[in-house]
């Protein structure tokens, strides 16, 4: 037991570095967190502000309606034969796949439609 008093401290010591190393740790993630956040911030107010802009121009919204419109109709398509279709073979649309190369722009689709949501609804909240 005559040891206690010696270990003590160096055991006291090596905690306190861990600990203020541990904390010097996560404040630098949180700098990290904080500098990404006020980015995305900065990035969702352009985004915002482009789609502000365009409001007024009646041909870009048209051709935007015109480029969205089939794979929009394609996703209910699909989503129709999977959901409601698969109960009910009679009421299959039978929609074929995109090709391959293409496959991207429904969801491309998709991501711009609930982009300009979630901006609208960002816009609104300010």
């Amino acid at each position: 037991m005559l040891w206690l008093p010696v270990i003590g401290p160096i055991l006291q010591g090596l905690f306190t570095t861990a600990g203020s190393l541990y904390i010097k740790y996560k404040d630098t993630e949180l700098g990290k967190l904080k500098t990404n956040r006020e980015n995305d911030v900065e990035e969702a107010k352009i985004g915002a502000a482009i789609v502000a802009n365009n409001q007024e121009y009646i041909g870009l919204r048209i051709l935007t309606d015109v480029a969205l419109t089939p794979p929009v109709i394609w996703g209910a398509l699909i989503g129709w034969d999977t959901i409601v279709a698969k109960r009910f073979p009679d009421w299959m649309f039978h929609v074929a796949d995109y090709p391959v190369g293409v496959q991207y722009i429904p969801y491309g689709a998709y991501a711009f439609l609930f982009g300009v949501l979630g901006m609208n609804i960002w816009k609104r909240g300010r």
